[in-house]
């Protein structure tokens, strides 16, 4: 862009495209008329005569030597009137050079050239993990929690169908039903009997104790998981209203900022839109004799 300002006036003088295009054509046509005089140079005359008589008749008339001497004239105002014209039609194409970067141009380089820091999306806030929730658990309840749920795995191991005290309680309570149990037939019959040790409401005492254990330390681990959950489901919501916020931020700074953008380049455009083609002080003799071609 900076290369191309030099082509205009600071003042407000000087020509708008229009006219710098005008001038141009006009210049153009003077070296073409200049040109078109050199072409024709003849420095000699040419004359025709018939034999045996007299008469000369002169067909050409050679250039003078003023001629001549207006030959440098004429070289160095073709010159002149190219370079205006060079100027001039540079002068046009860096008017819409000039339009076409402005018009074109991106939010990340208006943000560069008005000092506007980049709008960067946060890194998304971090999420508690159940890992990181109990390791920040004193040593205290870190053991407490292991301590209830290895409890209540063995408890309910043994509560449980398949379990050692569910299948025993099941298997005492058969064996009181039949006492008795015969394998095998005739002299070969061998009677097993079965006689409890321990009397099935005592057993039932225990299982029934460690049963309602078992239901006491499930309800612990339950309500520390649940502390540890509810901790994770915070940290999450808390994570998603932040990112939200962060991104809502961020789409704003975009609008403001391509809002800003338009409005410069709308400002801009007509600014430029305004500049004048200033005449170099060189060029001032050959523009005010090609302005005034024709109004003589």
């Amino acid at each position: 862009m900076k290369k191309d300002i030099i082509f205009f006036s600071q003042d407000g003088s000087g020509l708008t495209s229009t006219s710098a295009n005008h001038i141009a054509n006009m210049a153009k046509e003077m070296v073409r008329e200049v040109e078109s005089s050199l072409a024709g140079l003849t420095f000699y005359s040419t004359s025709v005569s018939l034999i045996g008589s007299d008469n000369i008749n002169t067909l050409k008339q050679g250039n003078s030597k003023d001629d001549l001497e207006q030959v440098q004239h004429k070289l160095m105002k073709i010159a002149k009137a190219n370079s205006l014209i060079a100027w001039l039609h540079e002068a046009i194409k860096a008017k819409e050079r000039l339009l076409s970067e402005v018009e074109r141009m991106t939010v990340k380089e208006y943000m560069d050239l008005k000092g506007i820091d980049p709008i960067i999306l946060s890194e998304p806030l971090h999420v508690l993990t159940e890992d990181e929730y109990y390791a920040s658990q004193t040593i205290d309840q870190r053991n407490r929690y292991y301590e209830l749920e290895a409890l209540a795995a063995v408890l309910g191991k043994a509560i449980h169908p398949n379990g050692a005290l569910a299948d025993a309680r099941v298997s005492l309570n058969e064996k009181i039903r039949n006492p008795k149990d015969v394998n095998g037939e005739g002299r070969d019959a061998l009677i097993y009997s079965y006689t409890a040790t321990v009397q099935p409401e005592e057993v039932d005492g225990v299982y029934f104790k460690l049963q309602k254990r078992f239901r006491e330390v499930q309800a612990d681990v339950n309500a520390m998981k649940f502390e540890c959950q509810k901790a994770v489901k915070t940290s999450q919501i808390e994570s998603q209203i932040a990112n939200a916020e962060a991104t809502a931020k961020r789409n704003a700074q975009i609008i403001q900022v391509t809002a800003d953008l338009n409005a410069y380049i709308k400002q801009r455009t007509r600014e430029i839109a305004d500049w004048k083609i200033m005449i170099p002080q060189s060029l001032k003799g050959i523009y005010d004799e090609v302005s005034h071609l024709g109004k003589s």
